[in-house]
């Protein structure tokens, strides 16, 4: 297999770079803004004060509460009577 030219290789990086700007600050934007759901969970993060950019939210106190119920739920199934 041949490698393509250097010239297409960067234009199609610029491309890829360009496309990702487009959904992260046009794309993303639109559909915050067209979207009941999304402004709904937009607005929460504001109030929260949640800094979207962290990798894991290990300092939000919501997030705690959620990867603990999220781990019970799957650690301790109910395993009551079975269907008959």
């Amino acid at each position: 297999m041949e490698n393509k030219p250097l010239s297409f290789r960067i234009i199609s990086f610029f491309a890829t770079c360009a496309v990702i700007w487009a959904m992260v600050f046009v794309a993303g934007p639109l559909l915050i803004d067209t979207t009941p759901a999304f402004r709904t969970l937009a607005d929460f993060v504001v109030e929260s004060d949640i800094e979207t950019g962290e990798f894991y939210y290990t300092d939000v106190e919501i997030v705690g509460h959620a990867d603990h119920n999220a781990r019970s739920s799957m650690e301790y199934l109910p395993h009551g009577p079975g269907p008959e």
